[in-house]
This record gives structure tokens, C-alpha cells and sequence, in this order.
């Protein structure tokens, strides 16, 4: 009895570890805009009319957002890369971020023809401030320490 006991024990617990190694497998979800657009629509707590303008236009926003990614290269085998290949993705970047306040500022002016001010304030403030809590070691949820 005693080396069945120990027997469902080693099987419980070899099958759990297999299972959780399987979990980091397991494909990433695609980044989803119209879902973005609900969830920011719920933050604003937007009526149904509002929201069917809202909508359409934040998942709008969004994937003009993403346009603007720089994309990541394949770094070197070493790890090294040269001068220019700095420079060059140090200019990427800087038209990437001028390509995105373009789009914040048309955005902007659109996002106020259907929101409150106080909202469209919601809209920008948001990605920065959970950023900024993030590089100071906290998550968005949590109270700021002192």
C-alpha cells in the first residue's frame, strides 16, 4: 500500500511539472485593437451612442500607432554592431516618434469631436503613467510608495 501511495504521489508530481512546461509553449495572444477599444471604452465608461463613435476610432488610432513601431532588426551572432548601423537605427527611431506625435496630435482633434476633454485627457495619460510606474518598479494598481 505504502509504495502505491508513494507511486500516485511521483505521477502526480512528474505529471505537473510536465504540464507546466507546456504552459510557456503555449502561443501568444495576437494584440487584438477592437478589444483595446472595448476595454478603453469601459475605463471611459462611455454611453452606447458614444461608444459607437469611440470605437471605431480608438481601434483606428491604435493600428496607426503601431505603424509607427520601429522594427527590431536581427542583432549580430556577437552582439556587436557598428557605427552606422547605430546611427541608422538611432534615426529610426526619431522618425518613429515624430510619425506617432503626428498621429496623437490628428487623433487628438478627432477624439474631442466625441469625448469630454476629461477623456480624451484618460486616453493620453494612460499608456504614459502605467509606463512611468513600471520604471519606477511598481505596477499601474499599486498605490505610489513615499
Amino acid at each position: 500500500m505504502r509504495k502505491l501511495m508513494v507511486a500516485v504521489c511521483f505521477a502526480l508530481l512528474a505529471g505537473g511539472s510536465l504540464s507546466a512546461q507546456d504552459a510557456g509553449k503555449a502561443p501568444r495572444e495576437r494584440w487584438n485593437p477592437e478589444m483595446q477599444a472595448k476595454r478603453m471604452a469601459g475605463r471611459l465608461m462611455l454611453d452606447d451612442e458614444t461608444s459607437a463613435k469611440f470605437i471605431p476610432l480608438y481601434q483606428e488610432y491604435m493600428q496607426k500607432l503601431a505603424e509607427c513601431r520601429v522594427r527590431q532588426k536581427p542583432e549580430d551572432p556577437k552582439g556587436e554592431m557598428s557605427d552606422a548601423a547605430i546611427d541608422e537605427q538611432i534615426q529610426a527611431r526619431f522618425a518613429a516618434q515624430g510619425k506617432r506625435l503626428e498621429v496623437q496630435k490628428d487623433y487628438y482633434e478627432k477624439f474631442k469631436k466625441v469625448l469630454t476633454m476629461r477623456q480624451v485627457k484618460q486616453i493620453y495619460d494612460r499608456p504614459n503613467a502605467a509606463h512611468n510606474m513600471r520604471m519606477q518598479g511598481q505596477r499601474p494598481n499599486q498605490p505610489r510608495r513615499r
